[in-house]
C-alpha cells in the first residue's frame, strides 16, 4: 500500500530555497507528468521583476543548478525549467532513489512544504533515513496511506482537510461564490495566495487519491 508523506524542510537546505533573494518570493513546483527517466521540473516564482532577477541569477549560480531556462515570464512571476546536476544531490535525489512521486512542493527563503507518494513504507524509511544521514532537517507535517474506508484517506493534511470544508461551508463552490477568496483567507486568517496554493496543493491530493 502507498504512502503519503507531507514534509517542510529549511529553505537553506536545497538550491530553489537557499536561491532565494529577501524580499517576500514565492515559489511553487508546476505539476508535470514525467515522460522518461527524468523531466526537469519546472518552478514557478512569485514576485516583482527585481527579486526574480535576482533569484534567476542566484539559481544559475547553484552548484546543484546545471541550468534554469525561463519557459513563461509575467509581470508579477516567472515559470523557471530546471535542469539539475549530474547526479543529482539532496531532498530530490533521495525522492529519486526511493522512486517516490512528487505531488507537490512550494515554499519561500525559510521553508518549504513537499508532499510525496512512496510506493511503500520501506521506501519511506529509507527516504528518511537518507535524509537524515545527509543532514538534512526534515519535519513530517502527516503520513497517512491510501485507505478509502479511513479518516485521512486522499492524502489531505489537516489544514488542507480544514480549508476544504471551511470553503465548502461558506459556499465558495457554490456558483456564483458565496465568498471570495481574500474573504475567506482572512476568515482563516492567511494571506490569499497561501489559500490558493493550499487549495491546489488540497484538490491535486483529491485527484490523486480517487482517480489516479
Amino acid at each position: 500500500m502507498s504512502v503519503v508523506l507531507t514534509f517542510t524542510v529549511p529553505g537553506g537546505q536545497f538550491a530553489l530555497g537557499r536561491a532565494m533573494p529577501e524580499g517576500g518570493i514565492r515559489a511553487e513546483l508546476d505539476r508535470v507528468v514525467p515522460l522518461g527517466n527524468r523531466t526537469p521540473p519546472l518552478l514557478w516564482a512569485y514576485a516583482d521583476e527585481r527579486a526574480l532577477d535576482a533569484y534567476e541569477g542566484r539559481l544559475g549560480e547553484d552548484a546543484d543548478v546545471a541550468d534554469v531556462s525561463v519557459v513563461d515570464a509575467f509581470e508579477d512571476r516567472r515559470l523557471y525549467r530546471i535542469d539539475w546536476t549530474e547526479p543529482p544531490r539532496g531532498v530530490f535525489a533521495h525522492l529519486e532513489a526511493a522512486s517516490a512521486s512528487l505531488t507537490g512542493a512550494s515554499g519561500d527563503r525559510e521553508e518549504w512544504e513537499f508532499s510525496a507518494r512512496f510506493p511503500t513504507q520501506d521506501a519511506l524509511s529509507e527516504f528518511h533515513d537518507a535524509c537524515r544521514d545527509d543532514g538534512i532537517d526534515l519535519s513530517v507535517t502527516s503520513l497517512s496511506r491510501f485507505d478509502p474506508s479511513g479518516e485521512r484517506a486522499y492524502g489531505l493534511t489537516a489544514n488542507q482537510r480544514e480549508t476544504l470544508v471551511r470553503a465548502y461551508d461558506a459556499g465558495f463552490y457554490e456558483i456564483p461564490r458565496d465568498i471570495t477568496t481574500v474573504d475567506l483567507a482572512t476568515d482563516i486568517g492567511i494571506s490569499d495566495q497561501s489559500l490558493s496554493e493550499r487549495l491546489r496543493r488540497a484538490h491535486a491530493a483529491l485527484v490523486e487519491g480517487t482517480l489516479l
